[in-house]
């Protein structure tokens, strides 16, 4: 994909920029742009626009995120153009350019499989990233590997990824032991899970012990928690003594202070408070009345010291008036000398342009013509000169005209007869409908000779002859697929054969050795003996409840007492139970080796008879393969690199055979229309048939230059004879013409000079001098006029305003003085004056009215505080405020005193536990205060030791009742062999995420030295043409070799020392940041073949480069546009001369990008 345009709107620094872009190969596009223009935004923009904005994307730094798009157009791989816009957003991001949402498939279309990390890595290039690329190969030492990932942009990754995953690898399981590494970790869980289950079984006589304890424990807890609850009982009842105490005493305060004070009154909530609120309203309204009497004498004051003029203020529109013309009679004051100066020299112009005419007007108006006369007789003038010009040029013209149309006569009788061209050009034009004959004539017969030599090679290098019946590739991959799955089956199985045979020999070992020692008793064994046990108790339990059976005793005993045998029937069973714990691994190993015996024999059976189908998969698979090889020449031991390569000679012979017969044909066929052609050609120049093509096409190529030119100098010649004839008769024209202008032009000018009286026949000279002396007269009358109405104005408006001055200076009955302007200024500030000083007055009377209603408020405000005492005076039921207070106080501590009373009874009905005032008073009565505080710490000190001793019982008979839980149920054991599973299992996946790391990362290494055993040689020389482009030269070749580890590196070789091996340490930064450049180039156009191409954008990446090697990277982009198109960002103004001396013209798209605003 290509683009043609990309506008930026709201995006990163940008309000709204767009660039223009060239599409066409063969172009670099570069966008200067200073430091902070927005170059690291555009190239982001880049990737944005493709491939979304990112929902916290960077770029909304300045407008932020509403509004924020991204546009282009452009052309796709296919050529056809597209346009589209990106916007921020969560859905319907991608419109087109009718505002039409776009799914994803269309971008994907566009972009093919290309995304964000492929644009980083492969497409976007700038200074940090191809300097970084230099130090990728200078620290891996050249190796071609490594160097063709660094180019493609995936070496760090693939390098980070291997150490990962060898550090994952490290971490499970290292070859040193560490106890924190989780394969340590899990090996010390398995140890200890082992060493628990050996401690885990318990004897009968431990169990007999532990219930004896067990009882004990259990009276002890029963004896403890009794008294521990009758210590508890007495410390509640004595802190419930030491909490009513103190609130007994509070309850009896008040009611005996109530029983004092019967005539307290009950008085409303909130009296108490009102009381002080009436007062200090009262107060407050009085004191705000005498403020406001006060203002109002100040104002009454400040209005009596203001004096003004009341006749000059009622005159204030008549001096206003007169004000507004003060300006205009002082200019007009002052203008009029100059005035009447400019008048006296305007009459004199008119009186000297008068003369200079020749006088005899009483008005000199009427010496000066109208305007459209004056525009008259100038146009009638300029044409007689015109006329006059041109006539003085036809004979001239019209000799050279002759002169010109016999010459051309001429050279038409000179010229030969015309030729037939149009047939041998029509003919010719047949001939090469299909281009030219010859060249697909030589075209064909070598196409022709290297079909024969394909074929004949093609054939040298089948081993049988190219075979049609032989099975094509596919079926040879499935079969030689298949034949490769039986060898594998087969393999497997044999493995597994020895596997399962190889186990079950060494557990037939490990058995011998462990009955060689004596074997076990075994579970089964443990409990036939208990059962035994059990069957005598029972027999036993009913003889001493008086029943006999005595065959059941026989068949139990023998001969023997059913108490002795009961006796050795338990024996034997704790025989058993000793050894079988005294040798419990054996034990479990014995009873595990018999299941495992049992199932590795079936396995062996089963792995036996999976080798033996494996075996006849494996002949069937071969036969297979042998019988579809044989068609080619090869034996059934030929790989499927032998029968693809055997495939594709006979493919390649039959097609080599297929197109020599094509060619041959198509050969002959050319060949027959030559022939054709040639008589063709003979029969129109009229020439012998036997001429060869070749010299017929020539001939006829030599007959066409010749007549056309011919045919050329006639069509010259034709048209300069017309264009001759035509001239002459144009100056025939325009002699006629002129005859009778002239004459037309008489009337008219002797007209005009009627008009402006003067003598007729004054020749146009004259004239045009004598109306330029009655324009200057004109103009001076104009002047003149215009001054006489100014000094008229002038005058007028000084009468006026004189006039109206000395009215204004009667009525007020001051003198008028001789200076109206000075007088009427002096008045005007009079004026200003008494006018401030009547606004101040009128300000003051609407300050005083508004304080006179102030007033009035305050005083019914007081009337209303004082009828508000009254009302609360009269509530508290007395004849004066000072009274009033006194009944408060009482009432208020009435109050307090009942709601103390009220507060106590509450408070002991909470802390006496419900019981009644009655019974709490005997309680507390009962004990003296004195004797409180000992008894406390007595019954807390026999609580605490009584709780200790039932904790203690608790403990022991909670222990006891856990470990005989734990024995009877064997749990410990069950846990352990739980904990032994669980940490073997860990061990395994351990194992088995140690060795995935290990796998990964040797198939990784082993994939970058495919990448470097793939490198072949046309790729190293793609590689070194790159890198000499890029150097001018100075570096010739490159190659690689192996070092003592097999590592391919890359060397070098310079032109001025083509003797000598560089190594990729040997070059200077900026050389490797050229090698580095040169490896991108190859790599996109190797991407190029395959894969969708996006737009190749470097910012700033020549930094390192000097002018020369700037240049020659220039022309190594101009290349590459070829492929992708090309745009560069940068800040260096002198790269712009570099690169227009160092490409071809018009190979440079180039525009300016300004610094965006701060």
């Amino acid at each position: 994909m290509r683009l043609t345009g990309l506008t930026l709107r709201r995006y990163g620094s940008f309000a709204e920029t767009r660039l223009a872009f060239d599409p066409a190969p063969g172009r670099i596009n570069l966008v200067l742009a200073p430091n902070g223009a927005g170059k690291s935004v555009l190239r982001q923009a880049l990737g944005e626009l493709l491939f979304g904005i990112g929902g916290q994307t960077p770029m909304g730094f300045r407008h932020g995120y509403a509004g924020m798009q991204l546009s282009a157009e452009g052309l796709a791989a296919d050529g056809t153009p597209f346009a589209f816009t990106r916007r921020k957003g969560l859905k319907n991001t991608l419109v087109g350019p009718d505002e039409a949402p776009l799914d994803a498939a269309w971008m994907e279309q566009l972009t093919g499989r290309a995304d964000g990390r492929l644009l980083v890595q492969l497409f976007a290039l700038d200074t940090e990233r191809l300097r970084q690329g230099g130090r990728d190969l200078l620290s891996s030492g050249g190796a071609l590997a490594d160097a063709l990932l660094a180019a493609a942009g995936g070496l760090r990754e693939a390098t980070a990824l291997r150490r990962s995953l060898e550090e994952e690898r490290d971490r499970l399981a290292p070859t040193r032991k560490t106890a924190q590494r989780p394969f340590y970790l899990a090996l010390e869980r398995w140890s200890e899970s082992r060493r628990q289950l050996n401690a885990s079984l318990v004897r009968p006589q431990q169990w007999d012990e532990q219930e004896r304890a067990l009882r004990d424990a259990v009276a002890r807890r029963e004896a403890a928690n009794a008294a521990a609850r009758e210590a508890g009982e007495r410390l509640r009842r004595l802190e419930r003594t030491r909490r009513v105490r103190p609130l007994l005493a509070r309850h009896a305060a008040a009611a005996r202070w109530l029983a004092e004070n019967p005539g307290a009154p009950r008085l409303p909530a909130g009296l108490t408070g009102r009381l002080p609120e009436a007062r200090g309203a009262v107060a407050r309204a009085a004191h705000a009345r005498e403020t406001a009497r006060g203002f109002l004498d100040r104002l009454d004051a400040d209005i009596a010291a203001i004096a003004t003029d009341d006749a000059l203020l009622a005159r204030g529109e008549e001096l206003a008036a007169l004000v507004a013309d003060t300006a205009a009679a002082a200019r007009a004051r002052d203008g009029l000398p100059e005035a009447g100066r400019a008048l006296a020299a305007a009459r004199v112009r008119v009186a000297e342009g008068v003369a200079a005419l020749g006088g005899g007007e009483a008005d000199p108006a009427g010496l000066v013509p109208p305007a459209a006369l004056v525009a008259e007789i100038r146009q009638l003038a300029a044409e007689q000169a015109a006329r006059l010009s041109a006539s003085a040029s036809l004979p001239r013209r019209e000799a050279e005209g002759a002169a010109r149309l016999a010459e051309a006569e001429r050279a038409l009788a000179a010229l030969p007869p015309a030729g037939d061209s149009e047939r041998i050009e029509a003919l010719l034009r047949d001939l090469r409908r299909d281009g030219d004959p010859l060249a697909r004539l030589a075209a064909a017969r070598r196409g022709l000779a290297e079909a024969e030599a394909r074929l004949a090679g093609a054939l040298a290098r089948l081993a049988a002859g190219p075979d049609p019946a032989a099975p094509p590739l596919p079926a040879l991959e499935r079969l030689s697929a298949a034949l490769e799955e039986a060898r594998s089956a087969l393999a497997r199985r044999r493995e597994a054969l020895g596997r399962a045979e190889a186990a079950l020999a060494a557990l037939r070992e490990e058995r011998a050795a462990l009955e060689a020692g004596g074997a076990p008793p075994t579970r089964d064994a443990l409990a036939a003996a208990r059962a035994r046990r059990e069957e005598g108790w029972a027999l036993v339990f009913r003889r001493l409840g008086g029943e006999a059976l005595p065959v059941l005793e026989r068949a139990f005993a023998g001969d023997r007492p059913i108490a002795l045998a009961y006796a050795g029937a338990v024996a034997e069973a704790d025989r058993l139970a000793d050894a079988r714990l005294a040798d419990a691994e054996r034990a479990a190993r014995a009873e595990a080796l018999l299941r495992a015996l049992a199932e590795e024999e079936a396995a062996l059976a089963e792995a036996r008879a999976a080798a033996e189908g494996a075996e006849a998969g494996w002949e069937e698979a071969r036969s297979a393969w042998r019988d579809a090889v044989r068609p080619l020449g090869l034996d059934a031991g030929a790989t499927l690199a032998e029968a693809r390569q055997a495939v594709a000679a006979r493919d390649e012979a039959l097609a080599a055979r297929e197109a020599r017969s094509l060619l041959a044909a198509a050969l002959a066929e050319l060949e027959e229309r030559a022939a054709a052609d040639a008589a063709r050609l003979a029969d129109a120049l009229d020439l012998d048939p036997a001429l060869a093509l070749a010299a017929l096409l020539d001939r006829a190529e030599e007959a066409l230059r010749g007549q056309r030119a011919v045919e050329g100098e006639r069509q010259r010649a034709r048209a300069a004879a017309g264009a001759a004839r035509e001239a002459l008769r144009e100056i025939a024209g325009e002699r006629e013409a002129g005859l009778g202008e002239r004459a037309r032009w008489g009337e008219a000018w002797e007209a005009a000079l009627g008009r402006l009286g003067e003598a007729p026949g004054l020749p146009p000279e004259a004239v045009v001098e004598r109306l330029g002396l009655r324009e200057a007269l004109g103009e001076a009358l104009r002047e003149a006029r215009r001054m006489e109405a100014a000094v008229e104005d002038g005058q007028a408006l000084l009468a006026r305003f004189a006039a109206g001055h000395a009215a204004l200076a009667e009525a007020l009955g001051l003198p008028a003085g001789d200076d109206p302007v000075a007088g009427l200024r002096k008045l005007d500030r009079r004026y200003r004056a008494d006018a401030a000083l009547a606004e101040a007055r009128a300000a003051l009377l609407r300050q005083r009215a508004a304080e006179e209603e102030a007033l009035r408020g305050h005083e019914a405000a007081l009337a209303a505080a004082e009828a508000g005492l009254r009302e609360v005076v009269a509530a508290a039921g007395a004849a004066s405020a000072e009274a009033a207070e006194e009944r408060l106080a009482l009432g208020a501590e009435r109050a307090r005193q009942e709601a103390l009373r009220v507060a106590a009874e509450a408070e002991l009905s909470e802390a006496g536990d419900g019981l009644p005032l009655a019974a709490l008073r005997d309680e507390v009565e009962a004990l003296p205060p004195e004797a409180l505080e000992p008894a406390l710490a007595e019954a807390g000190e026999a609580q605490r030791r009584h709780a200790a001793e039932a904790q203690e019982a608790v403990a022991a008979a909670t222990s006891l009742e856990l470990d005989m839980r734990r024995m009877a149920g064997d749990d410990l054991a069950v846990r352990a062999a739980a904990e032994e599973a669980s940490a073997a299992g860990m061990i395994g996946q351990t194992l088995d995420d140690a060795l995935l790391m290990q796998v990964a990362a040797g198939l990784l290494g082993a994939a970058l030295e495919a990448v470097q055993e793939g490198t072949d040689d046309a790729l190293l020389r793609r590689i070194g043409a790159a890198f000499a482009g890029l150097t001018n030269g100075a570096y010739t070749g490159l190659s690689s070799q192996p070092d003592e580890r097999g590592t391919a590196r890359l060397v070098l070789r310079s032109r001025d020392f083509p003797e000598e091996e560089t190594t990729v340490e040997g070059l200077s930064e900026g050389t490797r940041d050229a090698l580095f450049l040169a490896l991108r180039l190859v790599a996109i156009e190797d991407h190029a073949a395959g894969g969708t191409v996006l737009p190749f954008l470097g910012d700033d990446i020549l930094q390192s480069f000097d002018d020369a090697r700037a240049g020659a990277a220039f022309r190594a982009l101009l290349g590459l546009s070829g492929t992708a198109q090309v745009i560069l960002l940068s800040h260096h103004e002198h790269l712009l001369e570099v690169l227009r001396a160092s490409l071809p013209a018009g190979a440079l798209h180039l525009q300016r990008l300004e610094a965006a605003p701060a």
